[in-house]
């Protein structure tokens, strides 16, 4: 049995495991995905661990995809790119990074939004995520407005997008007056942060008391639960809003693609998907916290 490993922390909510397995079963292949969940001071022995034990590959998910990048032996352009991995696959020891995450956050987002001809995208977060996110859409065009906790990061990753593009991108910090500013003309928000995620699901990184842009769309990277409150609060404004699910979905294809060199079993895979979303909402309607957790693990 071969082992593929999801490489982050916090890992419980993921729903990768049940996605790749079910394409592993599909394919006929003897390989297992499993989560791992790893302290920031175990990564390397980690990595280390994958060329010694041969894994074939790996994902890598919040807080590693940026700090991952030294410990590998090749960067693909897809990772050069963003400055984030998150995959990982290992021929023969020589570990080489990529990431999915921009091409499947773009596949996923034409398929519900069309980039108007003007106009400016809204991206809360600056890390891995939000770095996919900020060079997928710059590569579309568009001007970018960012507001994160660290206000550093946030200017480095403008940075790094006005060099690459030479699109307009305004860094702001984490704070009421930033949220009103941004949104007067924006046409996409984007959530790359975590907030509202499982277990903490009445967080919302949208400020209450802030209308939302009326004329945006809502794209809420989180996918757990899938009705996030960030969704809802866009549905209760009148905009159209979705959750991460349909970037999961890319993302994993080309990740199982990049490993196996088969194409991926798309369908299969969508009905994992779905059958995980069907048990993370029957967790959410549970009262007892025991009885979700069985159920969320099934």
């Amino acid at each position: 049995m071969r082992k593929i490993v999801l490489l982050g922390s916090p890992i419980a909510h993921s729903y990768s495991p049940a996605i790749q397995n079910a394409a592993f079963n599909e394919a006929g292949l003897a390989w297992r995905y499993q989560a791992m969940e790893v302290a920031p001071e175990k990564l390397a022995a980690t990595i280390a661990s994958m060329r010694v034990d041969g894994w074939p590959g790996a994902n890598v998910t919040i807080p590693f995809k940026e700090s991952v990048l030294p410990l590998l032996d090749e960067i693909d352009a897809s990772a050069i790119e963003t400055s984030a991995v998150n995959t990982i696959v290992n021929k023969n020891g020589h570990l080489v990074g990529h990431n999915t995450d921009l091409r499947g956050f773009i596949r996923d987002l034409h398929t519900h939004w069309q980039a108007p001809r003007a106009g400016q995208s809204l991206i809360l977060g600056a890390g891995g995520a939000a770095r996919a996110v900020a060079f997928g859409l710059a590569r579309e065009g568009l001007d970018l407005s960012l507001i994160a906790r660290s206000v550093s990061r946030a200017e480095r990753l403008a940075e790094d997008v006005r060099r690459e593009f030479g699109v307009e991108v305004t860094a702001l910090p984490w704070a009421r007056e930033s949220f009103v500013r941004a949104s007067s003309q924006c046409t996409l928000l984007v959530n790359a942060t975590p907030l509202g995620m499982m277990p903490h699901i009445q967080e919302s990184p949208w400020p209450d008391g802030v209308p939302l842009p009326p004329d945006a769309f809502v794209y809420d990277l989180v996918y757990t639960p899938a009705d996030t409150r960030l969704v809802q609060q866009a549905q209760q404004s009148g905009i159209k809003a979705v959750s991460g699910a349909g970037m999961l979905l890319e993302q994993a294809v080309l990740s199982y693609e990049l490993w196996t060199g088969l194409g991926a079993p798309r369908e299969r895979m969508r009905a994992a998907l779905g059958g995980a979303l069907e048990r993370s909402s029957a967790w959410g309607r549970t009262e007892d916290r025991t009885d979700r957790r069985e159920v969320l693990d099934a």
